[in-house]
This record gives structure tokens, C-alpha cells and sequence, in this order.
């Protein structure tokens, strides 16, 4: 994966939990649709996690060229 697109498909995960974020409503956090708002936040940070290990791993692959 190009690192041009992992920043990108990193900052879209941000974005995407911080909207998530905003929908929580934590007088009621374990409705329905503060469930599935924390759902998102916990899934696009997964995937900022994912993306940033590759991006290391890439670092890694081009040292030991």
C-alpha cells in the first residue's frame, strides 16, 4: 500500500471516529444508537492502529534493502 494512501485512509479513520464521538450520548451509552457510535469510534481506531503497523513494517522492508 502506498504511504500517500495510508495517511489519507488514516486521517478519513479519524475523522470518522471523531464524528462517531460526537454521537454518543452518555446519559443513555448503551442504547442503540450510542452502541453503534461506539461501535464506529472502536473500529476506526482499530484501523488507524492497523495502518500505522503497516507503515512501520514498510519502514522496516526498506532498512533492510
Amino acid at each position: 500500500m502506498n504511504k500517500i494512501v495510508s495517511y489519507i485512509i488514516v486521517i478519513i479513520a479519524f475523522g470518522l471516529a471523531l464524528f462517531n464521538a460526537y454521537h454518543i450520548d452518555f446519559k443513555n451509552i448503551w442504547g442503540d444508537d450510542s452502541r453503534t457510535a461506539i461501535y464506529g469510534v472502536l473500529v476506526s481506531l482499530i484501523v488507524v492502529v492497523i495502518i500505522l503497523i503497516n507503515l512501520k513494517s514498510l519502514k522496516v522492508k526498506e532498512k533492510l534493502k
